[in-house]
């Protein structure tokens, strides 16, 4: 059972993140001009169990507090979460000149 965690997991992760850039191209999308915020979300479905383990990790320590944590998880999420947030800013700005 832990072998089907350890495995399918992962395939799981990658598959939605396939799924996401695929979605990306899709016409209804593009239409609507969400392929970056789709792609930006792909960038972070890829990047959150690294960055998970990676925060996890940094709490290894005894003396390690919650923002030890947060430093590790940023440190792999923070250029994805970015990207998202651009993504999602120009998109808004982009609907609002349509109007």
């Amino acid at each position: 059972m832990e072998s089907l965690i350890f495995i399918g997991l992962p395939i799981v992760i990658i598959a939605f993140a396939i799924a996401l850039f695929w979605a990306a191209g899709l016409p209804k999308i593009k239409r609507k001009k969400l392929s970056f915020v789709m792609i930006g979300l792909g960038l972070n479905v890829i990047t959150t169990p690294l960055a998970l383990f990676i925060g996890v990790m940094a709490t290894d320590s005894p003396t390690s507090t919650t923002n030890n944590f947060w430093a590790g998880f940023l440190f792999i999420q923070g250029i994805p979460l970015l990207i998202l947030i651009i993504g999602i800013l120009k998109w808004f700005i982009d609907r609002g000149k349509n109007k």
